[in-house]
């Protein structure tokens, strides 16, 4: 992951006569460094992030206010080394604070969203709020906090607790204090409409502004002079909060423009107290509210307008082959869609600027036919109307049209972006480094986005999978349960999966539950070793004596940044393919029966993104090693070409590549029983030379290969004692 720089946004407003000078706080973001085992998990990054806003915010209020503050963080760090409760308090003890502050944002499963504010108790004879550590003061103190961070944020009430009576035991980052201290809990991150409006900054900011004023009153000071106004427009035919609308005092000379994250939110700040008409415009209606405000006031105005909801953006959900054809489906995009733009491409990387058709926003799904046979297409699509389009393209996918053979799934299951992951954008082309791999070696795909996978038989269907993950991890869930017990079926059925991440082995094995852990394990073969190589560098070598060998390194963390990639250990039988250095792995390989199956499945596991290797020629390399492993079983290099093969036996292919005949003189060693075979890459047989008993001596065979695609095969000489292999590549 890349640690994130936040702009800073300095606050402006005017002081007035309230004074804390001589007053010393201390701070706490809480939570923090979500990567330290001894931290917090990484379903908590969001929330990290925004009590690492808040505070800041927070400190510069009450510094205009004219207090000493210190922080247990540094400001708008949300990544930075770990610490533990014990030190943040001794951080506060150590000043010599006389009040400790510590910000966060509670969660229940998406169901909840109060204002919560605990404070120390000694015992629970008085349930909710009675014998605090310090009476008088922090249940005070908790009381207006959760009164004003209620009236002034969107939440559902506002409560003040001691922590024993609401939790059951003492908070740890409060109870071995020296001064009094509150804990906030302001809103609930992961109900949903509240997480869009703790992304905005000003929504943060308001809350930093309620806990200046609880502050203030606290020790009786008076509030500024300035007021501010804050609210949430809504779409008044949708009930929907407002994307993208420009907000106006104009008495004031003061514009707003709500952000397209779907809050709705607007602030207006240092006004004087008065009376005021807020103007909201869009393309097709006008609204304003009327409202009248007092010095040191925060106002709430909500109001609605009618706006024509922009098109949301399109999310492919599978590209599917068939003979010159290939299938689309997606899911309608949110918004009033009239067309959806489907844009076509040969390789996934360039596209016509002009859609290669338009269809009604209705539909979700569509056969493109008359293309050309065998060969590999991508598409990206966007929605649009009237007043606009789709802000950014859907993912691209793509398919290769041949109408026979074994087939390839590949399945994205990088739905990550922005935070403080490695890759920041909702949209990328990475199926199409896979797929243009795939239709280099001729071997027919599809895609599909793992979220569209809703049955085993959606995996069985195929020969070989390549899940990758990118820069997924615990947030956002590499393999869910669901998909676990997909793939354990598909491996049962002798299924051939290839998966590829920089955070699954992190996920699975060093933060999952049981179930993940065996999956990783006993599934995947492989175990959690560490989270990033030493040193840290973006270089994996094949293991020497195999297949993956060669004498070039493999560079990622190109195509995106990659500087976390977990380093990881075989287990359950696999054996190491890549290493990052001479003691960590970075891939693993497996062929066997897995539990409860009666043919063989394989795994490769490659624990960095191979889609951040900006070289192609090495993206096919370890994908056509991978499928090799996957057809023979053999990883030993020494075993690829030769094998029983006599002193006197000799064979030679010329021309070799070629196109699209070829001829082979063969030296046989003794009269035996002989077949000359033509594999293609994923082991099946393509073409039959000859089969029958030769005498010792020389012979000369053609192969003409006019009926075949480019790509790479494998000749085959087999009898009782040879059984040689011998790489072929056919150009045309």
């Amino acid at each position: 992951m890349k640690k994130i720089l936040y702009l800073v946004l300095i606050l402006s407003f005017t002081s007035s006569a309230q004074s804390l000078a001589g007053r010393k706080f201390a701070l706490d973001p809480g939570h923090g460094s979500p990567r330290s085992a001894t931290c917090e998990p990484e379903t908590k990054r969001f929330e990290t992030y925004v009590n690492h806003i808040v505070v800041p915010y927070l400190k510069q209020y009450l510094i205009s206010a004219g207090a000493t503050v210190i922080t247990t963080r540094a400001d708008f760090d949300s990544l930075g080394p770990c610490i533990t409760l014990s030190d943040r308090e001794a951080i506060a003890n150590n000043n010599n604070v006389e009040y400790f502050q510590s910000v966060h944002h509670n969660a229940f499963q998406g169901t909840a969203n109060y204002s919560l504010v605990l404070f120390e108790q000694i015992r629970t004879l008085s349930c909710p709020t009675g014998n605090p550590q310090w009476p008088g003061q922090t249940d005070v103190m908790a009381a207006i906090q959760a009164q004003k961070l209620f009236a002034n944020m969107y939440t559902t009430n506002g409560y003040p607790r001691g922590d024993s009576c609401f939790l059951g035991y003492n908070l740890g980052v409060l109870n071995n204090l020296n001064m009094p201290g509150t804990l906030s809990e302001g809103s609930f991150f992961d109900f949903p409409q509240e997480r869009i409006r703790l992304a905005n900054l000003d929504y943060l900011r308001t809350e930093a502004q309620t806990l200046f004023y609880s502050f203030l009153q606290y020790y009786n000071q008076p509030l500024p002079s300035y007021a501010t106004i804050t609210g949430v427009i809504t779409n008044s035919a949708l009930g929907t909060p407002v994307k993208k609308v420009r907000v106006e005092i104009p008495s004031a000379g003061k514009t707003y423009m709500i952000d397209s994250l779907g809050n709705g939110y607007y602030r207006f700040d240092s006004l004087a107290a008065g009376s005021y008409t807020i103007y909201a415009y869009t393309s097709t209606d006008t609204s304003s509210f009327n409202i009248n405000v007092a010095a040191g006031s925060i106002n709430k105005a909500n109001f609605s307008i009618e706006q024509a909801e922009d098109v949301g953006p399109v999310k492919l959900l599978s590209v599917t082959p068939g003979p010159g054809t290939i299938n689309l489906s997606w899911e309608k995009p949110s918004g009033l869609t009239d067309t959806i733009d489907i844009y076509l491409s040969e390789d996934g990387t360039n596209f016509p600027s002009v859609p290669f058709r338009k269809v009604a926003g209705s539909v979700t799904s569509l056969s493109i036919s008359g293309l050309t046979p065998n060969q590999s297409y991508y598409v990206k699509l966007k929605g649009r109307n009237i007043f606009g389009e789709s802000p950014y393209f859907s993912k691209t996918y793509g398919a290769y049209t041949a109408s026979s053979g074994d087939r390839v799934l590949i399945v994205d299951a990088f739905n990550r972006y922005g935070g403080s992951g490695s890759y920041q954008f909702p949209y990328h082309n990475f199926a199409s480094y896979y797929g243009e791999a795939l239709t280099q070696l001729g071997i027919r795909f599809a895609t599909v986005t793992n979220s569209a996978i809703t049955n085993s038989t959606q995996l069985n269907g195929n020969k070989y999978i390549i899940w990758f993950c990118g820069d997924e991890s615990t947030a956002d869930e590499t393999f869910t349960t669901q998909e676990q017990n997909f793939v354990k079926t598909y491996l049962q059925n002798g299924g051939y999966f290839l998966t590829t991440g920089s955070e699954i082995a992190w996920d699975l094995d060093s933060r999952g539950s049981a179930t993940d852990k065996d999956f990783i394990n006993n599934w995947l073969k492989a175990s959690f070793s560490a989270d990033n190589p030493t040193p840290n560098t973006p270089v994996a070598t094949g293991v020497q004596n195999t297949i993956f060998q060669r004498a070039e390194p493999f560079n990622f963390g190109q195509t995106y940044p990659e500087d976390w990639a977990d380093v990881i250990s075989p287990a359950g039988g696999s054996s190491a393919i890549l290493r990052y250095n001479a003691t960590q792995t970075a891939g693993i390989a497996w062929k066997g029966l897995y539990p409860t199956a009666s043919n063989e499945g394989a795994v490769v596991f490659i624990s960095f993104p191979l889609e951040t290797i900006s070289d192609a020629a090495s993206r096919k390399f370890l994908i056509e090693k991978s499928f090799q492993f996957f057809n023979n079983g053999v990883l030993d290099a020494t075993d690829e070409d030769e094998d029983l093969k006599p002193e006197t036996y000799n064979i030679s292919v010329y021309p070799n590549p070629f196109n699209p005949v070829t001829r082979i003189d063969v030296k046989l060693p003794e009269t035996a029983e002989y077949r000359l075979e033509v594999y293609d890459v994923l082991g099946s047989k393509v073409l039959d030379i000859f089969s029958g008993e030769l005498s010792a001596g020389k012979y000369t065979f053609t192969l003409d290969m006019s009926l075949y695609n480019s790509g790479i095969y494998f000749l085959r000489v087999v009898s009782e004692k040879i059984n040689h292999t011998q790489k072929l590549v056919l150009v045309k």
